[in-house]
């Protein structure tokens, strides 16, 4: 149901933008040769569930994300750039471990990043075009789940307390390569702001959680 939220509102922010632009000036020619590229990003994920290893279990929640990039426009088509995005999505957890054998349940959130490079492709040479893009980059996944096996207790005086103890330790998470095939529709509303909505598919090389699907609206302007 968000989901379809998230499309239906990219869907009528572009026909509100294009009316207000009129449709005499959508076809008209575009200026982008040149340019560079400056966006704010959302970033529309729905649940997902997780299986690993030994029947350990992870549930997403659905969860908007944010992003920016930039990018320098070698053609009216064609440009390259780069982007970062990040998401705090709550979670719970069922983690098995082996030995010793146990079962430990979390809830919280898990903080997701990722960089990268991208590639878009404008099909028309016009302010409202489909688009075409792609990406390749680097994720990285922290579940604040503690590794179990390695927890250790960092102990510290306080003046008012006296001796206080916690638990340190790496969380369980992982760094990995990541790839993006996409495209939608970009309206640009005058000769430096724009207006993009789209859909993406990402792979993430990590077993278990190899893609998920991503809605986004993204809103920037053009630098000459």
């Amino acid at each position: 149901m968000v989901k379809r939220g998230v499309i239906l509102a990219s869907v009528l922010m572009l026909a509100v933008a294009g009316n207000a632009l009129g449709q005499s000036t959508w076809f008209a020619p575009s200026d982008r040769t040149g340019a560079y590229e400056f966006d704010i990003q959302t970033r529309y994920v729905g649940s997902q569930e997780f299986d690993r290893q030994n029947g350990s279990h992870l549930s997403l929640e659905d969860n908007l994300g944010w992003g920016f990039g930039v990018a320098y426009h070698l053609t009216e088509r064609f440009n390259v750039g780069l982007f970062a995005a990040w998401r705090s999505i709550d979670y719970s957890a069922h983690v098995v471990i082996t030995d010793p054998p146990k079962t430990v349940d979390f809830t919280g959130w898990m903080d997701t990043g990722n960089v990268g490079v991208n590639a878009t492709l404008n099909v028309f040479k016009r302010r409202f075009t489909p688009y075409l893009q792609g990406a390749i980059g680097w994720a990285m996944l922290d579940t604040n789940i503690p590794a179990l096996s390695g927890i250790d207790m960092d102990c510290f005086w306080d003046p008012w307390w006296g001796t206080i103890c916690v638990e340190s330790g790496e969380n369980i998470g992982e760094d990995a390569a990541s790839y993006m095939l996409g495209g939608g529709l970009s309206l640009q509303l005058t000769d430096e702001f724009f207006v993009r909505a789209g859909y993406e598919k990402n792979w993430i090389n990590v077993e278990g959680a190899d893609n998920f699907d991503i809605v986004r609206v993204d809103a920037g302007f053009l630098y000459r």
